[in-house]
């Protein structure tokens, strides 16, 4: 099966040559239990890695089963000693992690042999070897015998042509020297075994044949007694292990090895903890619109509101809003848009010193429990939730304003105007900051705040203006009309005056007047009703109507103007407030394609405000993503050299455990694959504890930032990915 011809082995160091085995002819067959014997440094160690394909040979010829080897490969010298060699040694090579079970199996299992029977196999060779009652324990608890005894038994389970053994027996006592020495000679009934010893003695009885050697030459080749008759031929099967043994190995080194792993972990978990804040910054600043005050036309940009319209501007009926409520993903419907855009005033208090602050109104259906710093949801019209820079408190009461301008001008305790507040709101719940970039302070109100009349009529006419008034006034000076515009006025529904009377502020009134009459308006005089022609016009309808005004509305010492009073009735007729421009809330921006969707085929118009793209917005996503694209480069630079330079070194601290894969017959290539599987499955278990953590601190601050809702199911898959 084996032969050598005039094989010589040297070894070179510092220029200087040494003989390892000298013109070594000699001829192996199966059956035979070979003791090789000889004073240290004759080459008995040199011989038997010859043989096994440890080390190459410098001249003459090694045959195998009649094919020479002198021209093989690395890859098939590997391929030799995974499929004919199988080996014990004098220090055991033993997987001391695993149990004496899970050391057989592995060689089972690396020869990819049938998975059903693996276990009846596994043990069918433990009992062989006498080891029955420690099918389990792990081998590190294992005397020096029942080690031996572990690895012959994997040895066995190898089922190789060829056994080589360098000193089996060096480290045992004299019995168990003897029950090795009578296994192996049972083994060799039908392999080839090859026992290389310093004791002559311990294996003289049991041995078929003698080498002796000295110098690297064969000084002594003798047969002692017939060998076993088998036939001296053996088919070798080719095998590779499966992705799924692969995987099972690497799995079960990381649960074998529980303190390594467990390092390896807390390693990972810094190093996905860094980039998963890192990315996370990075989906903030992407999230935002680039530009902070909104766009031309909304300034709530929420990526939970979907604008709805008419493509012929008629008005929605009860059947179609009711159909548009019952969008699956639609969590509310708002029947007036506009109410998005309106803002209400607050005093704010930060840093010690306080000052007033326009609030957007945002539906506190978009809040979820773990959105909460502390309180809860607000449950009816007066009760809301504040954003946590706002100095509130749970419990507190919020005085709120419809107009900025009503406390801004004028004198009072702190320079604010000393008036009554327009809304008494109850803080129920404080936020955390959920919405990317948002530079606006939020007022998170219940479904009902949106339904109030007084409110809604306040928001047509407040800072965006959804509903101009303007009115011709005749100037004398120039002998025609002329038309001014009350920018953003503040309504007030008095009424007292009838259908066809108006107020205005003092600053409107007063220039109204000096057109008509040439000179200010004198408040001592008595007022002189004059008629006007007021236009009301939307984006939907624009109505006309000449009303007569009769008097100023508010105190014009007070420094009280943009306003516009006149009775229900008529506002009612005028603006013609009705459902042309409704919002559809939904959870995030994925719900928010899907609902688009549906409402364009539908046949509606659907605008999305906060995926509309401004100039500003397209800059900084090119801006933040080549930021970005810099920052994660140096970043998984640094990640890569401490990860490198920690993990490498727990490798290392694998490379006993990996020579003996190899050994048993694992391929380089394969074990390549187990490290980069564990190291995978290291990261995956780091990545699921780190974001599990970061969802923990979504519920429950724990002083980490809150990006997760952020994130994608792809930008998770990424992270990991790249990790």
């Amino acid at each position: 099966m084996l032969r050598l011809e005039n094989v010589s082995k040297y070894y070179h160091s510092n220029d200087v040559v040494a003989l390892g085995l000298r013109k070594v002819s000699l001829e192996f067959k199966l059956g035979e239990f070979i003791a090789v014997t000889g004073e240290s440094g004759s080459g008995k160690s040199t011989l038997l890695n010859v043989i096994s394909g440890l080390d190459t040979y410098e001249d003459g010829e090694m045959y195998i089963n009649g094919e020479e080897t002198s021209y093989f490969s690395i890859d098939e010298w590997e391929t030799y000693r995974r499929q004919y060699i199988g080996f014990v040694f004098q220090s055991y090579n033993i997987i001391d992690s695993y149990s004496v079970y899970e050391n057989v199996l592995v060689a089972l299992q690396i020869q990819g042999y049938d998975p059903l029977k693996r276990k009846e196999r596994a043990l069918e060779l433990i009992r062989r070897v006498g080891l029955e009652s420690h099918t389990h324990h792990k081998a590190s608890k294992l005397s020096g015998g029942q080690k031996q005894r572990a690895v012959i038994a994997r040895a066995l389970a190898k089922d190789c042509p060829v056994i080589v053994c360098d000193e089996p027996t060096g480290n045992l006592d004299s019995e168990s020297s003897r029950n090795i020495i009578e296994l192996l000679k049972e083994i060799s009934e039908n392999k080839l075994v090859i026992v290389v010893t310093h004791n002559y003695d311990e294996i003289k009885d049991y041995a078929t044949r003698r080498i002796r050697l000295f110098d690297g030459e064969v000084v002594e080749d003798k047969v002692l007694r017939n060998r076993a008759d088998v036939e001296d031929s053996m088919s070798v099967p080719s095998y590779r292990m499966s992705f799924m043994n692969l995987v099972g190995m690497s799995t079960k080194n990381l649960f074998r090895t529980p303190r390594r792993s467990i390092f390896s972990i807390i390693v990972t978990m810094f190093v996905v903890l860094a980039f998963a804040l890192s990315f996370g910054v990075f989906k903030k600043n992407q999230g935002d619109t680039g530009n902070y005050y909104g766009s031309e036309y909304f300034q709530n940009v929420i990526e939970n509101r979907i604008i709805v319209t008419k493509f012929d501007d008629s008005v929605f009926s009860l059947t179609e809003l009711q159909e548009l409520r019952d969008i699956e993903d639609v969590m509310m419907l708002i029947e007036h848009d506009v109410l998005l855009d309106f803002v209400i005033s607050a005093e704010i208090e930060e840093y010690d010193w306080s000052y007033y602050e326009q609030m957007y109104l945002t539906p506190a259906v978009i809040l979820k429990d773990r959105d909460l710093r502390s309180g809860r949801l607000p449950q009816n019209a007066t009760e809301v939730v504040v954003d946590e820079g706002m100095g509130y408190k749970v419990g507190d009461q919020m005085e709120s304003f419809y107009s900025f301008g009503r406390y801004y001008y004028g004198e009072g305790p702190g320079g604010q105007a000393d008036v009554e507040p327009d809304l008494l709101l109850d803080v129920v719940g404080v936020s955390k900051d959920i919405i990317a970039n948002d530079w606006r302070y939020r007022v998170y109100v219940h479904e009902e705040f949106f339904k109030d009349s007084v409110i809604i009529g306040k928001a047509y006419i407040g800072a965006q203006s959804y509903i101009n008034f303007s009115a011709d006034i005749l100037d004398l000076a120039e002998g025609e009309f002329s038309e001014m515009s009350l920018w953003n006025p503040e309504l007030v529904i008095d009424n007292t005056l009838a259908d066809n009377e108006i107020k205005f502020g003092y600053d409107f009134l007063n220039q109204a007047y000096y057109m008509i009459h040439n000179a200010d308006y004198n408040l001592e005089e008595e007022f002189i009703p004059f008629d006007i022609d007021l236009h009301v016009t939307s984006s939907f309808f624009q109505n006309d109507k000449t009303l007569t005004v009769v008097g100023v509305e508010g105190d014009p010492e007070k420094y009280e103007y943009g306003k516009i009073a006149m009775n229900q009735t008529l506002y009612d007729e005028l603006a013609a407030i009705d459902k042309y421009q409704i919002a559809l809330i939904v959870s995030d921006s994925f719900d928010a394609d899907n609902v688009i969707d549906i409402i364009k085929a539908e046949g509606y118009n659907a605008i999305y405000p906060a995926g509309v793209e401004t100039y500003n917005s397209i800059v900084n996503n090119i801006i933040s993503g080549i930021w970005f694209g810099f920052l994660m480069i140096l970043l998984m630079t640094v990640v890569y050299f401490v990860s490198y330079l920690v993990l490498r070194n727990i490798q290392f601290s694998k490379k006993k455990d990996y020579l003996i894969f190899r050994s048993i017959g694992a391929s380089k290539n394969d074990l390549n694959k187990v490290t980069i599987i564990e190291l995978f499955q290291t990261v995956t278990i780091s990545f699921i504890l780190i974001y599990a953590l970061l969802y923990f601190n979504e519920i429950i601050y724990i002083y980490l930032p809150q990006q997760l809702k952020y994130y994608t199911i792809g930008n998770y898959i990424f992270v990991l990915l790249i990790m």
